[in-house]
């Protein structure tokens, strides 16, 4: 308005909003016209909205993704996260008051990196409501912190054994299950085939550490011996040296994959490897890690494709192989589908952490639906999901309350956390033969059955051992 058209407006002119159907108003509901030709609260807008969305509470949760370090998984689990995420807001039957947001920064699977970070997101507002690291030395930091700001701490890609410790880390939940599911299997193969004597060789990092402490006593419960130990940490070349001067054959080798490139480099100039040797590594390195070009090593991809052929993975399953549609309405193929879209056309086998992905996606709905649980509880009690500040241990141990209960059909399979909130779940053996990872037992650990038969199995010789390809499920017997 120009000064002149305000001079013959009344003192007292002024617009009111209003809006249609059930529609209220956000933002000054009236503007008010002043004497020098501007409008009152013209720094705020005002809108329609629906009701349900403009009563809207966000809740937060602290995020570290590794995109890069000795695991990258949040290459893969980040977009897998959101994705459910997405998902969850658009539901009214979730949370339908609130909306769940995701605040991340980039932990580089570094405990140091993380430190700063970790104090970042405690001490900038807003409060979150739960953390969500990734890898194992992150969490451990994370964990043990969060205790003394009354916070739970969700892992999708930690499969430490410390972690377990529920004194030390009293409100951690992960989906991603300890690292001693796997040593139980190993120990059977060990005996099946008849090997009574192992070597060892770890990165020097506590999940590696802790998980062959218990290797360690479940083969001497079963009488095989571990002849050599061997360790490093950061340069593999002398324990390499160490395990074919001690004539080793049968070898666990525990360590990330940046490492296992340097280790395998060292593996295929001493020649520790062909049909006198087996190795058994870890089953959540991407497909063709021991492809990708590393400047830390000096060997050529065929030197690396010709040491790693006919090793060994124990992994936990982590897709479901079944075609189920479980809480978010997607089965683990469509999941997979709408994850490569979100990926943007790039290489799954060169992606950190896609293996993982349906954790992460899953350990969203894990949240979601706790969350979800808590709302009429906490309503009884007077209280709500928004009230949560770091003092307020009553609605910590309302979601506790709801993770430990926790029981859902996942992309990843069924969702369920033991005594320690870790995660049950079948564990996967595969070789790598001819460049391919085959699959050749998946047993189910969370059924209390004495034994696994493979009957039907395809047999797969070499000169020092036998395998069973699976060409479907191995039937369990009592």
């Amino acid at each position: 308005l120009t000064q002149e058209q305000v001079k013959i407006l009344p003192v007292d002119y002024e617009i009111e909003y209003i809006c249609r159907g059930s529609r209220i108003i956000v933002g000054p509901k009236v503007r008010k016209c002043l004497h020098n030709g501007t409008w009152t609260d013209m720094n705020q807008i005002s809108r329609c909205c629906r009701c349900r969305h403009c009563s809207i509470k966000k809740l937060y949760i602290g995020a570290l993704f590794p995109m890069s370090g000795g695991w990258p998984g949040g290459q893969a689990c980040l977009p897998a996260a959101q994705m459910a995420l997405d998902l969850v807001n658009n539901r009214t039957d979730i949370l339908p008051d609130y909306e769940l947001e995701l605040i991340h920064y980039d932990s580089m699977c570094d405990p140091g990196e993380a430190t700063k970070l970790l104090y970042d997101l405690l001490y900038t507002e807003p409060i979150k409501i739960v953390l969500m690291p990734g890898c194992s030395s992150v969490s451990t930091l994370v964990a043990e912190a969060a205790r003394m700001w009354n916070l739970i701490v969700f892992s999708y890609g930690s499969s430490s054994p410390a972690l377990s410790n529920r004194q030390r880390f009293p409100t951690f939940f992960r989906t991603h299950p300890s690292a001693t599911l796997h040593n139980p299997t190993r120990v059977r193969l060990f005996q099946k085939w008849g090997w009574t004597k192992i070597a060892t060789i770890q990165q020097t990092t506590e999940v590696f550490t802790s998980t062959l402490d218990d290797l360690e006593e479940r083969v001497k419960e079963a009488g095989i011996e571990i002849s050599v130990r061997q360790s490093f940490l950061t340069d593999p070349a002398v324990a390499v040296k160490n395990l074919k001067r001690q004539d080793a054959r049968i070898i666990v080798g525990l360590f990330y994959e940046t490492e296992a490139r340097k280790v395998f480099c060292e593996v295929f100039k001493e020649k520790l490897y062909g049909k006198k040797y087996v190795w058994f590594l870890i089953g959540w390195y991407a497909d063709n890690w021991f492809k990708i070009k590393d400047p830390a090593i000096n060997c050529t991809v065929e030197n690396m494709t010709e040491a790693v052929e006919g090793h060994v993975t124990t992994e936990i399953v982590m897709l479901n192989p079944e075609t189920v549609r479980g809480a978010s309405n997607l089965t683990s193929q469509e999941f997979l589908a709408q994850l490569m879209s979100r990926l943007g056309g790039k290489n799954p086998e060169e992606t950190g952490g896609f293996q993982e992905a349906p954790l992460a996606y899953d350990a969203v709905w894990a949240l979601a639906l706790a969350l979800n649980r808590t709302v009429a509880p906490l309503r009884a009690k007077g209280w709500a999901l928004e009230d949560f500040n770091y003092n307020n241990k009553e609605i910590t141990a309302e979601i506790y309350r709801a993770l430990n209960t926790s029981s859902f059909e996942g992309v990843s399979g069924h969702v369920v956390f033991d005594a320690q909130g870790s995660r049950m779940a079948w564990t996967l053996i595969e070789q790598l033969q001819v460049h391919i990872f085959k699959i050749f037992f998946v047993k189910v650990v969370f059924e209390k059955k004495k034994d696994y038969d493979c009957n039907n199995c395809d047999i797969i010789s070499t000169t020092q051992f036998y395998f069973c390809k699976l060409v479907f499920y191995c039937s369990q017997s009592n």
